[in-house]
């Protein structure tokens, strides 16, 4: 269906799909626009699941699975616990479903949902719900169903303009994103039934949040950065993994990669990026994880996904200074000054360590600290003239 809508695009430029897998998609539209636009609007879906008419659904559903069935010209989905595909033919080892089998099912799922409320026993006559696995691709299906007939209710003579506004249309879900469409307010009524509730959720044309995703138009130009709701809350969110639990250190720190990655990839400017990469190293450093390994892994995603840092035109060491929280104290240190704490030429050895993480870019006055947590203070005040210089690049 996904490859029938994309080739129904590519030829005549109306977008049947709407529906999207995860904000790089929208991304790609806004980078297919060169991040120009006027107005952005986001609406949700008040009641989405526990509304959905059992009704439609086999209707919408059904005439969709024989659409398939009918387009790939075969008798049978020949299914087993890893693969699934059309045939006319039987195969040893796979479940055969006829398309009469599929609708069936689905009907049999609709008519057989059952809710125990204490003693009492009832049947779900509206609305799906959440917990079915799935109940995702139902919803999904079921919207796309009205959005491609919509479309395909457009005329290309005198309605281009309306097709090319909604072909920027993106919905995860229960959630959609219109860019520069005027006519979307107005023609709700004509795109889903009566049973769901569509809602505005953006305030202003210009801003709007959409799953991970806060966009803002400046001077006709969209820029991105990073969007999580938990920012909001007045508690504190636990997650990422400790090291002190039993996630593998080498997995833990592939974690903190993969949210670089993925703050690179939406942030317009390095500014929002860094303010990402700070707040989550400084959660990271709370939970246990080495500050050099830290800068490690950061320099290992630097080189691999250049191609995603080399919009903001910052090097490996400015990012590093400028993206990177401060510990309290830097443990690899205090592994090192441990060392050389009895050796004979512990004032060289001493010396010599710290100079070359001052020239690395760690902050001298938490290297200091450091210091006096394995060194005792008095010897460590006698390195005063080695504390008082000023690095390139770090106050």
């Amino acid at each position: 269906m996904i490859k029938y809508c994309d080739k129904v695009f590519e030829r005549s430029g109306r977008n049947l799909f709407w529906s999207i897998k995860n904000s790089n998609e929208v991304l790609n539209k806004l980078k297919s626009r060169r991040f120009r636009a006027s107005s952005l609007s986001t609406y949700d879906f008040s009641t989405l699941y526990t509304t959905l008419p059992h009704n439609l659904i086999k209707e919408k559903l059904n005439n969709l699975i024989e659409w398939a069935f009918h387009r790939e010209d075969s008798l049978y989905l020949a299914c087993n616990v890893r693969n699934a595909f059309f045939t006319s033919k039987e195969h040893k080892n796979y479940t055969l479903w006829s398309c009469q089998k599929v609708c069936d099912a689905l009907t049999f799922l609709l008519d057989n949902i059952y809710i125990r409320f204490g003693t009492k026993l009832f049947r779900q006559i509206v609305g799906i719900p959440m917990g079915t696995n799935c109940a995702p691709l139902v919803a999904d299906l079921f919207l796309y169903c009205y959005e491609r007939d919509f479309m395909l209710s457009l005329s290309i003579d005198n309605q281009s303009e309306i097709i090319e506004a909604f072909s920027a249309t993106s919905r995860y879900l229960d959630d959609l994103l219109n860019i520069d469409n005027t006519y979307f307010d107005s023609l709700i009524s004509q795109i889903y039934p009566t049973e769901l509730q569509l809602n505005k959720a953006n305030s202003s044309d210009t801003e709007a949040p959409f799953l991970d995703l806060h966009l803002s138009i400046v001077d006709g130009f969209v820029s991105c950065k990073i969007y999580d709701k938990r920012d909001d809350f007045d508690f504190e969110i636990v997650n990422f993994p400790f090291l002190d639990g039993d996630v593998p250190r080498a997995t833990s720190y592939g974690v903190y990669i993969s949210q670089l990655i993925r703050f690179a990839r939406v942030s317009s400017h390095v500014s929002d990026f860094n303010t990402r990469n700070k707040l989550l190293t400084a959660k990271l450093l709370n939970q246990g994880y080495r500050y050099h390994k830290l800068r490690k892994a950061f320099s290992k995603f630097y080189r691999r996904h250049s191609d995603l840092v080399s919009k903001f035109n910052v090097g490996l060491k400015t990012l590093l200074q400028q993206g990177l929280s401060e510990p309290e104290f830097y443990g690899d240190l205090v592994y090192k000054f441990r060392k050389i704490h009895a050796c004979n030429d512990f004032s060289t050895q001493f010396r010599k360590i710290v100079h070359r993480y001052i020239k690395i870019g760690y902050n001298i006055n938490v290297i200091k600290q450091t210091a006096c947590m394995v060194v005792n203070p008095i010897t460590v005040g006698n390195f005063a003239s080695l504390f008082n210089c000023t690095p390139v690049g770090r106050t």
